[in-house]
């Protein structure tokens, strides 16, 4: 460490000696001793070195760190203020700042869910026209009813959103969702009960060969081309999978058991048990 100091030097002796009197004049007889005049000083400038200079240098403390750190911090705050400047010239002061980015924030909300709201009905109009219904006819209801769900090839595809019974048969109007799920005329269509609460369901399943139509359910072509079932047409369906049809088929069984008779079943037992008997006898006849 390097540095200068300010050393003050007298240029008079530390002591006064009595060469040091004068007399001021020889023919008087009034003398009178006095020092010599008031000594100069000097300022004489020294420098001083420190002995260790290799280790002048100390490592940044914990608090140099965190100022650094604060620092660091304190930029975005400074950006944030250079930003408001300008605006407080203008007269806008921090809450009406505010009180701006809350009104922006809100009717950013507003203006989004307006939007979304907007989009979702053109969604559903949109899914709207792109509907068709159809007419199943049957012979049977089997449990078909408003909701029940029609399939092809195990997809849910619509559902029935009308029943119209008749003495003759019952039609089941259909809605299927989506004018890309055509439904070939060629199709074997049948109203299916399944799983442990023996749900309804219409089943449809195209056969082969599966056509490919030019134009959709919903075009003025479909009737002419003739491929597939255009809108609202009617179409024919079959009893499938019933719980109906099986205990009707034990009832029949039963009834045929009653119809035989027990009794003829235990003559007819006793007759084969005696002609085993005599079988017997005649093996026994036979061994030498």
């Amino acid at each position: 460490m390097v540095g200068k100091s300010l050393v003050q030097v007298s240029n008079c002796p530390p002591m006064l000696s009595s060469s040091s009197m004068i007399n001021v004049s020889h023919g008087s007889s009034n003398f009178l001793p006095f020092l010599l005049a008031r000594p100069q000083k000097k300022l004489i400038g020294v420098r001083a070195m420190s002995a260790d200079t290799g280790h002048s240098q100390q490592p940044p403390s914990s608090s140099e760190k965190m100022n650094a750190l604060a620092v660091i911090l304190e930029v975005p705050r400074n950006i944030w203020r250079q930003t408001l400047k300008p605006l407080s010239d203008f007269g806008f002061g921090r809450r009406s700042i505010w009180e701006g980015g809350v009104g922006l924030f809100l009717v950013s909300g507003a203006v989004l869910v307006a939007l979304s709201l907007a989009w979702l009905r053109g969604f559903l109009l949109r899914s709207q026209f792109r509907k068709y219904t159809a007419v199943l006819e049957f012979a049977q209801a089997s449990g078909i009813c408003t909701g029940t769900q029609v399939r092809i090839r195990g997809v849910t595809v619509g559902e029935v959103v009308r029943v119209n019974p008749s003495l003759k048969s019952i039609e089941a109007v259909v809605e299927v969702e989506d004018d890309k799920n055509f439904i070939p005329k060629n199709s074997l269509i049948e109203v299916n009960q399944s799983g442990l609460l023996m749900e309804t369901m219409i089943d449809i399943t195209p056969r082969d060969p599966i056509p490919t139509p030019s134009v959709g359910p919903l075009d003025a072509e479909c009737v002419k081309e003739g491929l597939i079932v255009c809108d609202r047409q009617k179409l024919k369906g079959h009893q499938g999978v019933s719980l109906d049809a099986l205990v009707g088929i034990f009832t029949r069984i039963g009834r045929e058991v009653e119809e035989i008779g027990v009794a003829k079943s235990y003559s007819l037992a006793e007759r084969v048990a005696a002609v085993i008997e005599e079988a017997s006898h005649c093996l026994q006849r036979l061994k030498p």
